[in-house]
């Protein structure tokens, strides 16, 4: 009889344990798996300055898991070619909402180029160009978990024709 109650406290303690860290929730719930494949074109040159002229990238993302998730939220960060950060450029947490399928790829077109960017590139007389963008994307997946991916592309300065073409002959 007292060795049933050991063994009884002993499963009940173990029960607990096993219940208290964390670990039923990745084996029950478990968290979506993501993977950016691609970043087409991950070198954006403009050819002009006004908005309707800025290039776009395509960040492609590939579910590994069959887990369903959505894409809530991006945000974008900038960097100088030091890897300082440009904190005046930051775009925090723009809600999106896109949906991720099981297994499936997901393209998100995104626009890094901000309007404070254009203006610093024209602004600055010192050489800052390329900067490193990098696009913050936030996933929920259906079990509620959240998950973090991050993509990079570099954003040059727009140089009109004539100044790129003077600049190759000097060289």
């Amino acid at each position: 009889m007292h060795s049933l109650v050991k063994s009884l406290l002993f499963c009940l303690i173990a029960f607990a344990a096993f219940f208290s860290n964390g670990c039923i929730d990745k084996t029950f719930f478990p968290a979506t798996e993501l993977m950016v494949t691609s970043v087409s074109p991950y070198a954006l040159i403009p050819t002009a300055t006004d908005t309707a002229s800025l290039p776009t990238t395509e960040i492609t993302v590939l579910s590994q898991s069959k887990v369903p998730c959505s894409l809530k939220s991006l945000g974008v960060n900038y960097y100088t070619a030091f890897g300082d950060e440009i904190t005046s450029l930051a775009v925090n947490n723009q809600q999106i909402e896109m949906k991720v399928d099981a297994e499936a790829e997901l393209v998100i077109g995104v626009s890094p180029y901000s309007a404070g960017l254009v203006d610093l590139f024209e602004l600055s007389s010192s050489q800052i160009s390329p900067v490193k963008a990098k696009i913050s994307m936030n996933f929920l997946d259906i079990n509620g978990n959240w998950v973090s991916l991050d993509a990079h592309c570099l954003l040059y300065r727009y140089e009109p024709p004539e100044t790129a073409a003077n600049r190759k002959s000097d060289e």
